[in-house]
């Protein structure tokens, strides 16, 4: 059976992610704060006024009064602990180079431990040693009042290193990775970037993130209940507004193997295929969910196994050893035991050498006997 851990691994793979190469993050893990935050945030997004330009210590650079309207500002969040920060400091170093007019503020907010003039001290010693690696401003700012909650726990921001560009109104135009904010930075500089295209960007961003989380918790609670009730209406729901194959993959096994609705899996199933009937992986996928000796699935439909696993054979052009074993599974199931050894040979003859392999000579060793007892 399929353990939460690995349904909610399917979700996070399934849902729709940010656009381009995934860049490193590191998630926040908060020391005790100085002060006690504030009850409510006020949510922070793009076309928002920029908080306020707070700290405890200035550490690095020319010392600037707040956010001064009329001149873009790049405010971005670090720690001296943070891989992924200390790998873009040359890139910020070359940025506020090209651009001198740009305020460039890093912001040490998340400092491990408790004791406040050490951390002071940490963050100082490390951009000293740093020299022109960080040639950009930097401050202090250990009370999480000051900048991690109206910034960055106010935007929904939970890794670093993290970078807001504030445009000339002092209005929040961009929120990301800073090795991603080049491009945007320039078209804000040149006065071209259309803030109602990025805040529906960020927009359906976080509606997709909110709906992960919605899945997520609702996974749990099934497995913790056995009840998959609510969790199926719930990937009905978000499928109902973004289409997902992968989701409703998920869908199709929590209804065949956790609830005991096969006629209602394969109807999903039936659409996956109408969809994706050309994506190799995505056949070989369905097709062996229906047929895995191990899966938990008491009603298979062997029909809709053979039409998925034809169908990934033909977009692979039979040269996929895994996919032929599929095959040879689907027709092993239906009765064809001797057309199912000659494609197990053929997924052996087409796989490298390994585990995989090992397992195919397995498998056609159990279909030969099967053949014997015949």
């Amino acid at each position: 059976m399929l353990a939460v851990t690995s349904l909610i691994a399917a979700v996070l793979l399934a849902l729709p992610q940010d656009g381009g190469k995934p860049v490193p993050a590191t998630a926040i893990k908060p020391a005790a704060p100085q002060a006690a935050p504030a009850a409510a945030t006020k949510k922070l997004g793009i076309g928002d006024p920029a908080p306020a330009l707070a700290f405890d210590a200035w550490v690095k650079g020319d010392k600037v009064e707040g956010i001064q309207k009329g001149k873009v500002h790049v405010i971005e969040f670090w720690a001296t602990w943070c891989g992924p920060c200390i790998a873009v400091m040359p890139h910020l170093s070359e940025l506020q180079k090209k651009h001198p007019e740009v305020v460039v503020v890093s912001v040490a907010a998340s400092e491990r431990g408790s004791d406040e003039a050490a951390k002071l001290e940490k963050v100082k010693t490390f951009v000293e040693g740093k020299g022109d690696t960080m040639g950009y401003r930097v401050v202090y700012a250990g009370d999480p009042n000051k900048m991690t909650m109206p910034w960055m726990r106010a935007a929904g921001q939970r890794g670093i290193p993290c970078a807001f560009i504030v445009d000339k109104e002092s209005n929040v135009a961009w929120i990301g990775h800073p090795m991603e904010m080049d491009g945007p930075l320039e078209q804000i500089l040149a006065g071209k970037w259309d803030v109602a295209t990025a805040k529906k960007a960020q927009d359906e961003q976080r509606a997709a993130e909110e709906a992960q989380m919605k899945l997520m918790m609702a996974l749990r609670n099934a497995e913790a209940s056995g009840d998959f009730t609510p969790a199926v209406d719930t990937i009905k729901e978000f499928l109902a507004k973004t289409p997902n194959d992968q989701l409703k993959m998920q869908l199709v096994q929590i209804l065949a193997v956790r609830m005991g609705k096969p006629a209602e899996a394969w109807k999903f199933a039936e659409e996956i295929y109408a969809s994706k009937k050309d994506d190799a992986m995505m056949m070989n996928a369905l097709a062996w969910m229906i047929v895995d000796p191990q899966g938990g699935v008491t009603e298979p439909n062997l029909d809709l196994a053979l039409k998925c696993a034809e169908a990934g054979m033909k977009a692979s052009k039979g040269e996929n050893g895994a996919l032929i074993d599929t095959m040879a599974r689907v027709v092993f199931r239906k009765g064809d035991v001797a057309r199912a050894i000659e494609l197990q040979k053929q997924a052996i003859e087409k796989s490298a050498d390994g585990r995989m392999k090992d397992e195919m000579k397995t498998t056609l060793a159990e279909y030969e006997a099967a053949l014997k007892k015949a």
